[in-house]
Formats: C-alpha cells, structure tokens, sequence
C-alpha cells in the first residue's frame, strides 16, 4: 500500500461520514450558542461569588461588632542591644531597658508605638501634673537582672499629655542599681531635671 491508496482510502471514508450526516441541520446561528455557553459559566460561577460575598460581609460584621479596643494599626517591635519595644496582641507595649544609649531613638520608637513620651537617662526630672490616671498607663514589672521592663498601655493616655520616664543609676550604701520614675504631663510642658546623685 502506498501513500495514493491510503490517501483514497481515507477520502472514501470521509465522503461516507459526510453523506451520513446529510440528515443533520444547524438551526442556531454559532453565536447564539458561544452566548449560550457564556451564561451558563456565569450562572455556575454566581453561588460562588454569593458565597463569597456573605463571608466578606459576616467577617465584616464581626470586625465592627463590639470587640476589644484594637491594637495600633501597625505593630512596633525594634530590638537592639540597649533596649526593645514590641507592641502585644492586646495593644500594650513591652519596653525593656537594658544600657541607657540612644534616648532619641527610644522616645521616637516610642511615639511610632503610640506612647508620647519624654525620656531622660541619668536625669531626676519632677512633673507638676496630677498623676491619678499613672497606674493605667505604666507598669514597672519585675526584672532578673539590672534591666528596667516596663509595660504601657497607650489606650489608658490622657488626651493631650505624655509620659515621662526617668531612668538613671542608683546607689543606696553599698547597694547600686537602675532605677526609673515616671509621672505625666501636658505636651508641650518643660521639665524641671537634675543630675542623678551616685
């Protein structure tokens, strides 16, 4: 068998499939089916997006449903070696002080954490301001070593004051040790400071 004969073997069984199919007759212009075919991938796609939809609007819900005071918009969380600021789950802010360097940065890591905050390091500096609402706001907590942790809730701030933290060298006798004072004042108000006394 050669290539002619195979050639005329599949023209005679293409004409027979052709005069089979003499009978059938297209009365739907082809884009009338490609439209047809298009709505329904469209209704098959619709539960989906409705699905979709009704979790997006339940989490929605439940978002501006009376949960627990959100955290800040972005979490703080800087780690070096004299000092860290991380911002919790809850809102609050970790601070541990462990060398008294850099104030500037701390105090400005600080402010990007949501704490207004004065910082003086190896200062006493006195605030004039009441200092009822100091517990809510800052927590002195208890340290294995000679590191000052804290713990601040930003939430508990009153609206147009800062904290203010003192942090310097102690010495009573023969024992010696970091210390920290905190107080609350106006923005904007001045300190009155002094030199730690060793």
């Amino acid at each position: 068998m050669n290539d002619d004969d195979v050639l005329a073997a599949t023209r005679s069984s293409l004409t027979s499939i052709k005069d089979s199919l003499s009978d059938v007759h297209m009365d739907r212009p082809p884009a009338a089916i490609i439209a047809r075919a298009r709505g329904r991938r469209l209704r098959r796609s619709l539960p989906a997006l409705g699905g979709g939809g009704l979790a997006l609007g339940i989490g929605l819900a439940l978002s501006l449903s009376g949960s627990p005071a959100p955290a800040p918009a972005h979490g703080v969380h800087v780690n070096l070696a004299a000092w860290s600021v991380d911002t919790t789950p809850s809102g609050k802010v970790d601070v541990t002080i462990r060398q008294l360097k850099d104030p500037a940065r701390l105090s400005h890591t600080l402010a990007d954490a949501g704490v207004p905050v004065k910082l003086t390091f190896g200062s006493v500096c006195t605030t004039t301001s009441e200092d009822s609402q100091l517990a809510k706001v800052v927590q002195k907590l208890a340290s294995p070593r000679d590191d000052v942790m804290l713990k601040i809730n930003p939430a508990a701030m009153p609206d147009g004051m800062e904290l203010v933290i003192g942090i310097g060298h102690l010495r009573l006798g023969s024992q010696s040790g970091r210390a920290a004072a905190f107080g609350l004042i106006k923005d904007g108000s001045s300190l009155s400071c002094g030199t730690a006394k060793n």
